[in-house]
């Protein structure tokens, strides 16, 4: 099955419907997360719009997105606050392992199975250096790591406003590099 009639299918259920309109409703609380300075809101707000892609993707029937999303949320909420504590870490990053894991035993399609994998790299990386506080290093493992690897898994599991998110975190990542550059 193509693209084109994996969304076609995706939009013309009632399920596939709602699961993207979930999606929609995670977008924008995430755009709207960048408005907020404060970390804690920040995190506040984007594992709400984590959990609002967990049910767009468990309608669409999405596995290793709904449960890496869980994960999302869940690192969201041990991050809130600014303590680099290890144990953090290597739990988040256990989690992410833990759903690949789980995912791929509920579909392992060639096709899946690699794009999870990416996936699952772009996750420990960007959490890596969430923990680490490393500014920069988030937002260029965003544009060239994690934010493609996504937007691949969305076209191939047909969730528009995942991909649409995608793209704004990485023109968002890029915009915070060039006024990080202009500020120095």
């Amino acid at each position: 099955m193509g693209i084109i009639e994996s969304f076609t299918e995706v939009f013309s259920t009632p399920q596939g419907i709602v699961g993207q309109c979930f999606g929609f409703v995670g977008l924008i609380i995430m755009v709207l997360s960048f408005q907020f300075k404060k970390n804690r809101t920040l995190f506040i707000m984007q594992s709400i719009a984590a959990f609002c892609f967990v049910l767009n993707f468990l309608l669409i029937g999405a596995w290793a997105g709904t449960f890496f999303n869980l994960c999302v949320l869940i690192r969201g909420v041990l991050f809130m606050k600014n303590s680099n504590k290890k144990w953090k870490l290597i739990f988040t990053e256990a989690i992410f392992v833990g759903s690949y894991a789980f995912s791929l035993v509920l579909d392992h399609r060639p096709v899946q199975i690699l794009l999870v994998s990416l996936v699952l790299i772009g996750l420990l990386s960007s959490t890596f250096f969430m923990w680490q506080g490393a500014t920069k290093k988030i937002r260029y493992c965003q544009i060239f790591c994690t934010s493609p690897v996504w937007i691949a898994h969305n076209f191939y599991n047909p969730s528009l406003p995942g991909i649409v998110c995608e793209c704004f975190n990485m023109v968002s990542s890029i915009i915070f590099l060039i006024r990080s550059k202009k500020n120095a």
